[in-house]
């Protein structure tokens, strides 16, 4: 039991300090947003708020369009702020899910595993994976999105060598693992304290 009080106490610390920087990561996305907001009512010239408005990357790729053919700059930077926007959403959650494993640890710091409070932390972290998953697909999709339709991709690479070039969307659904998971193991906890508390009715 020492060994899991010792440990708990380590892992708290070392998620107390990613809530601060989940926190900090949250803010710093959200007014980001909204500098581009305020940018646009505001009418400013999108070269003072950015540059690069002509590359993006492919996976390992970084292109540079041609002037002539580089897509609207405030196009870009409602891509931007569409990302920044779910990112400082995705962080806030993540900062929640920091929360409930916090909440976690704590019964475990004080050498209580199966107290009351893990089961229901279990199946709170389970429900925000789901909210993890969909937010991580939709800047998944966002970019793929940018790429074809701002940047033209396919345009811009179809020539006498490249004869077609197709779009295949793609979204990650290891978030639904994630759940099962986080599921069964509520179950299992939910499943311990009741013997603990039999245990302790018992004695």
């Amino acid at each position: 039991m020492n060994n899991l009080s010792n440990t708990a106490k380590k892992l708290d610390k070392v998620f107390e300090i990613a809530h601060i920087v989940l926190g900090a990561l949250t803010i710093g996305f959200l007014v980001c947003t909204v500098l581009i907001a305020v940018a646009y009512v505001l009418k400013l010239d999108p070269s003072m708020i950015g540059v690069g408005y002509e590359k993006f990357d492919i996976g390992f790729l970084e292109l540079t369009v041609a002037e002539a053919y580089a897509p609207d700059k405030w196009l870009v930077l409602l891509h931007a702020a569409i990302i920044l926007a779910v990112s400082s959403r995705l962080c806030y959650d993540g900062r929640r899910g920091v929360g409930y494993i916090r909440e976690i640890l704590q019964p475990m710091k004080e050498e209580k595993p199966f107290a009351g409070t893990v089961s229901t932390n279990l199946k709170k972290l389970a429900r925000l994976s789901i909210n993890l998953g969909i937010l991580g697909n939709i800047i998944i999709l966002a970019d793929q999105i940018i790429s074809v339709f701002v940047y033209d991709l396919p345009a811009l690479l179809v020539s006498e060598k490249i004869t077609h070039v197709g779009g295949m969307f793609e979204v990650e659904l290891s978030f639904i693992v994630f759940w099962a998971v986080l599921m069964l193991l509520s179950y299992v906890f939910a499943y311990g304290e009741q013997l603990q508390q039999l245990d302790d009715e018992t004695l």
